[in-house]
């Protein structure tokens, strides 16, 4: 029975840091998402405000409201992704209970 114990732990703690590093990368990858998002959106800011071509402040206007859009779900979305410490929560109390 110890040996049994012994092995389950041992799974477990070599799987923590793998999620770890998964969901690291994940909220790294949805940081450059915002980030490429931000610099678009600087742009687009840059080509309203200059408001020289109406043809392309019209197209700059149109997608900056998209860009907004999406970097509001990307926002939302980063703020809901699993962090390190919930996994562990969520270990501590699935062997508690």
């Amino acid at each position: 029975m110890k040996g049994w114990r012994a092995a389950c732990w041992s799974l477990i703690l070599l799987g923590i840091p793998a999620a770890g590093r998964a969901e690291f990368e994940q909220c790294r990858l949805i940081d450059q998402v915002l980030n490429r998002l931000g610099n678009a959106m600087a742009i687009n800011r840059l080509i309203i405000a200059e408001g020289k071509d109406s043809t392309a402040v019209d197209a700059a206007n149109d997608a900056l409201a998209e860009q907004n859009e999406s970097y509001r779900s990307t926002k939302r979305q980063r703020a809901n992704a699993p962090t390190r410490q919930s996994r562990l929560r969520w270990l501590a109390t699935g062997l508690t209970g």
